[in-house]
């Protein structure tokens, strides 16, 4: 199958973005990129596209921020990696995608009002094994059921108050494994084809390119506008949850 002119544009568009957002925050890329993506690829496709794209950007991520990566904080997150995602494979297997999907969505969205609520002097979480265990656990089991990894790191780097860079450089070493394993699985199920990598040979020059611009952006950032940033993500994870497990669910009811 040949890769049209559109089909071409859209997914160095929509990687374009992702990686600027993804370079600027350390997260979204996928979130932003997906739904651009699926404007001329099937779900599946741009899923497996997403996945594909995904590693050698958390690669180039990780190498622009390996002097601000805190090493110990990788071996529990991704330790507790491994069995969030075999558990969120197992719920999804009993569960309503659906239903998963708003039920996540409502949790973040409580979260996030609590976070604008709360007083600014509230005691930092503790980076501890088993904090880094529950954060990576979540991770893994968030991107199985519902394929956004990012949320429960996210939520932790607010909650831990990390440096924006300790958090850009630790957070794309995670998603660079846990993408890994993603891919490899994938891979071995034999969901690729010549078609979807071709693809994302684009949308890996998209990504590069967007990362490189949001990464020297992302230098000057203070802290509070990253924290805007990360509270962005959040809200727009939450919003796109919600919506999916909605019209999910009405489609269940339905049918």
């Amino acid at each position: 199958m040949e890769i049209d002119l559109q089909t071409a544009i859209v997914v160095f568009t929509g990687w374009l973005l992702g990686g600027f957002a993804s370079g600027v925050s350390g997260l979204g890329a996928m979130m932003l990129a997906l739904p651009i993506l699926s404007m001329k690829l099937s779900a599946q496709n741009a899923i497996l596209t997403c996945c594909l794209v995904a590693f050698p950007c958390c690669l180039q991520l990780a190498w622009n921020y390996r002097k601000n990566i805190h090493w110990p904080d990788l071996k529990p997150l991704w330790l507790a990696c491994i069995p969030g995602c075999l558990l969120g494979t197992l719920v999804l297997t009993v569960a309503p995608p659906a239903l998963l999907e708003l039920g996540i969505g409502i949790l973040i969205a409580i979260f996030i009002a609590v976070q604008l609520s709360a007083k600014k002097t509230r005691t930092p979480l503790k980076s501890t094994i088993l904090s880094l265990s529950i954060a990576g656990a979540g991770s893994g089991f968030t991107g199985s059921a519902v394929s956004i990894v990012g949320v429960p790191m996210g939520i932790f780097v607010l909650l831990a108050h990390w440096d924006k860079d300790r958090a850009r450089g630790t957070m794309s070493m995670f998603f660079m494994l846990s993408t890994l394993i993603t891919v490899c699985s994938q891979w071995a199920a034999g969901l690729y084809s010549m078609y979807l990598l071709h693809i994302s040979l684009i949308g890996i020059l998209g990504c590069l390119i967007g990362q490189d611009a949001g990464y020297r952006v992302g230098r000057h950032l203070h802290q509070r506008t990253f924290v805007i940033f990360v509270l962005s993500f959040l809200s727009c994870a939450a919003a796109v949850l919600c919506y999916k497990g909605i019209v999910g669910l009405r489609a269940l009811t339905a049918g």
